[in-house]
């Protein structure tokens, strides 16, 4: 089996625990990422493919002329052109190589559909946001790949399944669900980075406030604003996540302030926080409700407005707009106990969901027929 994703580790870490899973059943799992972010699949084969996302972003800008990923536009072709022309011609001679039987993709990749077409194997989709979001994403994508795959001769095939880590709690009212979705346990990313890295204390007398912009949103101005905006709360610890690729001390004069560089969002979360503030990515919204963590968010870019809309609808958290309001917010959400409740019950939904020993279970059936 061959995993294929966007080369971004939010896009990566949510396929591990189903590939973990197969593996664990006996099936041999090959991920194809480039070497940079090879360590986040841990003992998994890895295939090192195609280049790091900095190198395809400053590709893609050079494509759009510049053009912020803001733009649906440029934002389709990054997924679509720019990605399949400087990676789908040694993907492929890789999988002529280890010939597998199955690929899955996160739902953003187009390497992964591609190869299943050219090698007429199934394929499975992942899904990483929300169906809705953002929602002119897929038709601009569709109609760059469409001759993409006339140039090549290939004929696409249909996805056997969709693996959605979504719980219906946070899905749009009156979205149809498609008939080949499973749903699967969403996992906060748990395999060790740093050989010998302490464990977090515990919270001491206040409540422990994480701030993350997640592992896309690489902005360490708007991160310190943010921290600065709840260490003003003189009732509170703080710990920072510092996103890869980003420079910044991880010393702070505030005895109540912590920054850390990467860390395992499971680690995190076992470290007793209590609220969240956070850009609205998949992850870190799957993850906080996982464990019924409310959460501060300020969506920036891609889907996450819509991750942000469907937490607040859901009483979860609140949606702000400015990073000097993050203080007020995270004061709000530790005086009123329904954010919480209502994070809880999401959790809830989250934990009934299957796992991912039990969802190749299912896709093995899907196989056979």
């Amino acid at each position: 089996m061959l995993v294929t994703a966007v080369p971004i580790p939010g896009h990566v870490m949510p396929l591990l625990p189903l590939a973990h899973a197969i593996a664990a059943a006996g099936g041999q799992v090959t991920v194809a990422v480039p070497a940079s972010i090879a360590h986040l699949v841990g003992k998994l084969a890895v295939l090192p493919t195609g280049p790091d996302i900095d190198i395809l972003l400053t590709e893609n800008a050079r494509r759009t002329g510049g053009a912020d990923l803001g733009d649906i536009s440029a934002l389709a072709q990054l997924f679509t052109s720019t990605r399949i022309e400087t990676t789908f011609d040694e993907a492929l001679r890789h999988a002529h190589r280890i010939r597998p039987d199955l690929i899955v993709a996160d739902e953003y990749d187009t390497i992964g559909p591609m190869l299943a077409a050219a090698l007429a194997v199934p394929w499975i989709q992942h899904a990483i946001g929300l169906p809705v979001s953002p929602p002119a994403l897929a038709p601009a994508m569709q109609d760059l790949l469409v001759p993409q795959y006339v140039r090549r001769g290939i004929a696409r095939i249909e996805r056997l399944a969709l693996v959605d880590p979504w719980p219906q709690a946070l899905q749009e009212p009156g979205h149809v669900l498609p008939p080949d979705r499973l749903t699967i346990r969403a996992q906060p990313y748990a395999a060790p980075m740093n050989a010998g890295q302490p464990l977090l204390p515990a919270p001491g007398s206040h409540p422990r406030v994480l701030v993350t912009l997640g592992t896309v949103l690489l902005d360490g101005e708007l991160l310190d604003a943010l921290v600065d905006a709840v260490a003003a709360l003189d009732n509170v610890e703080v710990l920072a996540l510092v996103p890869p690729g980003v420079t910044h001390p991880l010393t702070d004069p505030r005895g109540h302030v912590r920054f850390l560089g990467f860390t395992p969002m499971a680690d995190l979360l076992a470290a007793g926080v209590s609220v969240i503030v956070a850009a609205g990515g998949a992850g870190t919204v799957l993850a906080a409700l996982s464990h019924g963590i409310p959460m501060v968010l300020l969506p920036r870019g891609a889907e996450k407005p819509q991750n942000a809309e469907r937490v607040v609808e859901a009483g979860a958290g609140i949606a702000i707009t400015d990073p000097a309001q993050a203080g007020t917010a995270v004061r709000e959400l530790i005086a009123n106990p329904s954010y919480r409740a209502a994070a809880a019950q999401i959790g809830e939904q989250i934990s009934r969901a299957p796992d991912a020993g039990q969802v190749w279970a299912a896709l093995r059936e899907r196989l056979r027929t």
